[in-house]
């Protein structure tokens, strides 16, 4: 009887345990040209999140970069473990959004990130180019 009654008492703990809100979402849209970033944006520029919070990114439909790796612009200064990258994209042998997830839970402030977009050079290869938002954890 002790059992049904602290399996009972889990139960109704995770039944009211409060969700996590909605995963922010960072829209990148990028016109590679010749193999450097032409007309650009990110949106949100700097992305907030509350601590323990996802965050994904993912490449507009317009955009003609084919992945995208989302990652600190400081070793050490980052929210997620380690210096942990995330990736995604588009086309063959991608999936879609960079999703950040498994946030460290003393993560709080501001941290600058790089996104890195790979863009076809031109000429049947391809090149890296880096953007430089912020994200801010509550």
């Amino acid at each position: 009887m002790k059992y049904l009654v602290a399996s009972v008492a889990v139960v109704a703990l995770l039944a009211f345990t409060p969700r996590r809100q909605d995963t922010p979402l960072v829209t990148v849209s990028a016109e590679c040209v010749e193999g450097q970033l032409g007309e650009h944006s990110v949106s949100p520029d700097t992305v907030t999140a509350a601590q323990g919070q996802d965050i994904d990114w993912e490449l507009d439909d317009a955009s003609n970069a084919t992945a995208i790796t989302v990652g600190p612009k400081h070793a050490g200064q980052w929210p997620w473990g380690g210096d942990e990258k995330f990736s995604g994209g588009k086309g063959s042998g991608h999936h879609g959004k960079a999703h950040g997830n498994r946030m460290k839970n003393n993560a709080k402030g501001a941290y600058a990130y790089n996104i890195q977009l790979t863009c076809p050079d031109g000429n049947g290869g391809t090149t890296v180019v880096t953007i430089d938002p912020h994200i801010i954890i509550h």
